[in-house]
């Protein structure tokens, strides 16, 4: 009787910290290109897509690495076509893109410290703590749930705006 409840415990701690540190996944990747399409000035075609890391931390590398190679498989997005390219949070400021990824593993001081709401360039999460932390605009789960969130402090900062409609749909904070 030991052994079930011992692997029903694993289980469960396997799935809170899944979820406290989730990858994105193909899913997120369609959910955040609709959420994006609800821009006032939404992206379109070719997007470049930074994915910020921090390079210190080997489970960031990873992440960002998997996404990477997700994104270069072809991935489309809705209507948009994602061109990625690995971005040390540090270099945020010098990056020549038009949507950022946050990866997982990124201290909030060294994203916040990184002012990614003052380039004008959305950004997008799994990691919901950095968009509560005003690191990041926008944080996307698919799972257990749908999940959308919104920094609204983020957005003025980025000068982004989202149609009404949009935001009824959302939780903004």
């Amino acid at each position: 009787m030991r052994i079930p409840t011992s692997l029903g415990t694993l289980c469960a701690c396997l799935v809170m910290s899944a979820s406290a540190f989730a990858e994105m996944t193909p899913i997120d990747l369609q959910i955040t290109a609709r959420a994006l399409s609800f821009m006032e000035r939404p992206l379109a075609g070719s997007v470049r897509v930074g994915i910020l890391y921090a390079p210190d931390n080997p489970r960031s590398v990873r992440e960002a690495e998997a996404l990477r190679d997700l994104l270069a498989a072809g991935l489309k997005a809705g209507k948009l076509e994602l061109t990625p390219s690995l971005v040390g949070i540090r270099d945020a400021a010098a990056a020549k893109v038009d949507l950022f990824f946050l990866a997982g593993f990124v201290g909030a001081a060294e994203a916040k410290a990184a002012g990614i709401s003052a380039l004008k360039v959305p950004c997008v999460t799994t990691d919901i703590a950095q968009v509560e932390g005003g690191a990041c605009l926008m944080g996307v789960r698919s799972s257990p749930k749908v999940q959308i969130m919104i920094n609204r402090a983020a957005a003025k900062d980025s000068g982004i705006t989202f149609a009404t409609v949009f935001r009824v749909m959302i939780t903004e904070i």
